[in-house]
């Protein structure tokens, strides 16, 4: 069974047109899954849909028509239980890694904080010495020391901050990361220092991703398979290599005309 499938799912919002309210289609009958162990690689234009779909997935978003299932589970049906501890084994990491983070918060509180809300499920118990062990554990694992702790989000780096992030991400060892653009308001070289962070991770952990891009060439580094969506619609789905190497549609050609490849430290 695919850890994630998504069945004939339609978004749209009501849209003011002259004297009439009409609904504007953002996502437009998309179907795919996602295997455990295996990352999929959306990618489009911006406003194709893929922020939309993956807020869809994480049930931030209602669809308006189809179904989502995560691990087996209807979230329409999901009872409030469930959808906790589907919360808990999907975990988002977002485009924007200076806004993503509280600036009043310290790096500790930033990075528990998802533990101190699930604290039971995460079996964390001995107080603030717990804590902050599993604080230290979680920074190492993507590159950062103990004494950013107790800094606040403000005296790092974009990269260091999305670091921060992927560490609270992981907090409490999820299954699935929905990664939305995570390095594209990254310099190139420090994006590609995250992408090599993310590949690491995923052996160490068995994570699944979603990770979505508007760019073909860190899609195509980072993918098992690739799904591309123009227009809300999903338009080409295959394995990474044979897509890239023979695509079906004028558009995914396009997408792979337009960028450059990845900077030679990033393979």
């Amino acid at each position: 069974m695919a850890l994630v499938e998504v069945k004939s799912v339609w978004k749209g919002y009501p849209r003011r047109a002259g004297l009439r309210t009409v609904e504007h289609t953002v996502v437009e009958d998309v179907s795919l899954s996602i295997e455990a162990g295996e990352t999929l690689g959306l990618v489009g234009e911006s406003g194709s849909g893929k922020t939309t779909l993956a807020r869809i997935i994480l049930g931030l978003t209602e669809p308006s028509r189809g179904a989502v299932r995560v691990d087996g589970v209807d979230l329409a049906c999901a009872s409030r239980a469930e959808m906790r501890r589907l919360r808990r084994q999907m975990q988002p990491v977002f485009q924007d890694p200076y806004a993503a983070l509280n600036p009043r918060m310290k790096v500790f509180e930033i990075v528990t904080e998802p533990l101190v809300i699930h604290r039971r499920a995460a079996g964390i118990a001995g107080g603030r010495a717990a804590l902050r062990a599993k604080a230290i554990e979680l920074l190492s694992e993507v590159g950062l020391e103990e004494p950013a702790l107790e800094r606040h989000p403000h005296e790092f780096s974009g990269g260091q901050r999305q670091r921060i992030n992927i560490a609270r991400a992981l907090a409490l060892r999820p299954r699935l990361l929905i990664l939305d653009e995570p390095v594209s308001a990254l310099d190139v070289s420090v994006g590609a220092q995250i992408v090599n962070l993310l590949r690491r991770l995923q052996r160490e952990h068995g994570l699944t991703y979603l990770f979505i891009s508007h760019s073909m060439p860190l899609v195509r580094y980072l993918s098992t398979r690739i799904a591309v969506m123009e227009g809300g619609r999903l338009v080409e789905t295959g394995a990474t290599e044979a897509l890239c190497a023979s695509p079906q549609k004028e558009y995914t050609r396009r997408l792979l005309a337009a960028t450059p490849e990845l900077p030679a430290g990033a393979a």
